[in-house]
């Protein structure tokens, strides 16, 4: 791996000296995993949390607040009218249907993940 960064999508990524870990947990309050790992309910998050290594930051949420486009703004690290992925369904006119917004020739944008990877790093999303 020759280059020490990688620009996707107007902004540039610092190459990692280590292995990075992100875990997205959707949908909820960042004050409620406080209140639980203070409680004792999230052991195996606390212990991430408390690493040498580790650090925690709640991310914005995009608008609209759905799944799917919040989702895709972290992946591409830019909002829903730049992304394409403007909500969890759309109506599919040919087929007169409502059709999960999750296939990719929705995306417009491509994923920091994507770009990653070809930059050279292991990248295993999940």
């Amino acid at each position: 791996m020759g280059s020490t960064s990688f620009t996707v999508n107007d902004r540039t990524y610092t190459m990692p000296a280590a292995p990075v870990v992100v875990i997205c947990i959707d949908g909820s309050e960042p004050d409620y995993h406080s209140e639980a790992m203070r409680a004792g309910r999230m052991p195996w998050l606390s212990k991430l949390l408390d690493g040498e290594n580790s650090s925690s930051w709640p991310a914005h949420c995009a608008m609209p607040a759905l799944t799917n486009p919040n989702n895709l703004s972290i992946a591409t690290g830019r909002p829903p009218v730049v992304h394409g992925i403007s909500g969890n369904y759309i109506f599919d006119t040919e087929r007169g249907e409502e059709v999960l917004m999750n296939d990719k020739h929705f995306l417009r944008a491509p994923t920091i993940f994507a770009v990653a990877n070809e930059a050279g790093l292991h990248v295993a999303p999940w």
